[in-house]
């Protein structure tokens, strides 16, 4: 089975040509006959590592989705606290013996003023998410904040103090929703197909190809054109063997039996 360069990885191919491009760079270009391919192979390398990876946008993408989901789970538990605070605090007072129904009215108010939907609010989308947080903030802060500092969830954290933790949170989750619509977009048109990878993979061997042909022609000395060479064809003896190991672990198939 004859050795090729085109049988190696994506990961191999980046392995070879970062040594060229890098520690193996002044090798390289003292031989004439491949010092001119330099820019090719630096192309071809940056173009395999994008492949690779995978655009930024794509992994900032995932990262902005990873950070909107913690903060939509943050505002869920947040807003729960907050509309179950008021409910026990409205059943409190209407416990006490004598019941205080003014001021357990006005606690309703306040709940019903600021969970029109009850707790609906927690399976909306992450941007309706933070205009509702927002408005609860601005309720809270405006006609009901005298009423809510009086109630609390813990010592030193009023119900008005937890709806305007709401409100930031809501607003961080609005701004990374924001950026995470803008990486969508920009991860749509930077999106690096199969087709284009296997492209990105054959330019590259057709460089190494070439590369291999114009060491043969060279005069240079033997230890420099081994010094450019033997990566390539370690990396290309690996790949052939892989595949030499892959074809003989395949089942082969049975003949057919023949009736005695």
């Amino acid at each position: 089975m004859p050795t090729s360069v085109r049988d190696l990885q994506i990961g191999e191919m980046i392995s070879v040509s970062a040594s060229w491009i890098g520690a193996k760079k002044p090798t390289f270009l003292s031989i004439p006959e491949v010092s001119p391919l330099f820019g090719r192979v630096e192309a071809v390398h940056t173009a395999l590592v994008a492949a690779r990876d995978g655009n930024s946008a794509g992994a900032a993408l995932r990262a902005l989705a990873n950070q909107a989901e913690d903060l939509d789970e943050r505002h869920d538990h947040l807003m729960r606290a907050l509309f179950y605070l008021l409910l026990a605090a409205q059943h409190h007072e209407l416990g006490k013996d004598p019941v205080d129904e003014d001021r357990a009215a006005r606690i309703e108010d306040a709940k019903d003023a600021l969970f029109p939907e009850q707790l609906g609010a927690v399976q909306a989308s992450y941007q309706a998410e933070a205009g509702n947080a927002a408005q609860l903030a601005q309720l809270a802060s405006g006609e009901f904040a005298g009423l809510l500092e009086t109630i609390s969830i813990q010592k030193g954290v009023s119900a008005l103090e937890l709806a305007q933790v709401i409100a930031g949170v809501g607003a961080q989750l609005g701004s990374v929703e924001q950026q995470r619509s803008e990486a969508a977009v920009a991860a749509k048109k930077e999106a690096i197909t199969a087709a284009e990878i296997r492209r990105r993979m054959r330019a590259w061997s057709d460089v190494a190809e070439t590369i291999l042909a114009n060491l043969a022609q060279s005069g240079a000395p033997a230890a420099t054109l081994d010094a450019v060479r033997e990566p390539l064809l370690a990396a290309a003896e690996k790949a052939t063997q892989r595949r030499r190991e892959k074809r003989n672990t395949m089942p082969s198939a049975q003949a057919p039996q023949g009736e005695g």
